[in-house]
């Protein structure tokens, strides 16, 4: 097998254009590496690992311990996408190994900073289905998040801007004053610190919020919410339009998008249906054992 490849800055040409040969399955590691460029989008714990052995048998990897209780961890590998039993079997000894480094950089970055809150264990994001049961055959998924669809939405199929119903609703952007009111508004841990670098979308009245999202540090499309009082007039489809025509372009130039949905957030999966997204295949959050 080909050596661990690690960097803390990014990863080789030729491992970037093989993700990308990849979208759409590798988007969520893909645009994870492109906002490493963003600022704040790494720090000194970031960690690229790639194992490449050919365009066709690959794994890479984003690891942050620091991010914890966040999401730490992005993972891609090319059995995700191409079939075949030879690819599957030399890919899951590539994710093995990466897992054998993670745990081995485990203990200086405790040493430095102090303990984590999962000793052992890293929160891997957006982990597609194929590898969470390998992992579980492997024993060593701790716990995991319910499915979730991984909608892929494309420039082209994206419906016309939507216009705002009245003149006292106003586009705009989150402020930090505003960070607050949009952790109180959601079930899921999020971190002020990572809000802050996130680009943003909102629809006030009177210059305060009354809908929102973000894009997260992968580009998923996150944290969409219309207040109770302002349901039923589409904000969350305009402000997801918004965030996908005018703020991906941070990460990267490709015209692709995403949205990660909970298979019983019928709400949501409507949204994401009605700007054109497609749903093949399911991610989850798992807490992996090191």
């Amino acid at each position: 097998m080909v050596s661990l490849e690690e960097s803390p800055d990014g990863i080789s040409q030729s491992t970037f254009i093989a993700l990308s040969d990849h979208l759409p399955h590798s988007i969520a590691l893909f645009r994870r590496l492109q906002f490493m460029n963003i600022k704040g989008g790494k720090t000194t714990n970031s960690h690229v690992f790639t194992l490449f052995e050919s365009p066709e048998i690959f794994t890479v990897a984003y690891l942050d311990f620091s991010r914890g209780t966040e999401t730490e961890m992005w993972l891609y590998s090319s059995t995700e996408r191409l079939p075949g039993s030879e690819i599957e079997t030399r890919c899951q000894e590539q994710v093995l190994e990466i897992l054998k480094r993670v745990k081995d950089i485990e203990s200086p970055y405790v040493e430095a900073n102090g303990p984590r809150a999962t000793p052992g264990i890293v929160l891997i994001g957006s982990l597609h289905e194929k590898i969470l049961r390998f992992l579980e055959d492997q024993q060593r998924v701790k716990q995991a998040t319910g499915p979730h669809f991984k909608f892929i939405f494309k420039a082209a199929d994206l419906p016309p801007e939507i216009v705002l119903r009245s003149e006292d609703l106003v586009y705009s952007e989150i402020r930090k004053s505003d960070i607050p009111l949009v952790l109180s508004r959601t079930e899921i841990p999020r971190k002020e610190r990572t809000m802050v670098l996130l680009p943003s979308m909102a629809v006030t009245v009177n210059k305060e919020p009354i809908a929102w999202g973000f894009l997260g540090p992968d580009a998923s499309l996150t944290s969409l919410h219309v207040e109770e009082n302002y349901r039923g007039q589409s904000l969350a489809k305009a402000i997801a339009r918004k965030l996908f025509v005018g703020k991906t372009s941070a990460y990267g130039p490709e015209s692709i998008y995403h949205a990660d949905v909970g298979t019983s957030n019928l709400q949501s999966q409507g949204v994401c249906k009605s700007l054109g997204g497609k749903a093949d295949f399911c991610v989850y959050w798992a807490w992996i054992k090191l």
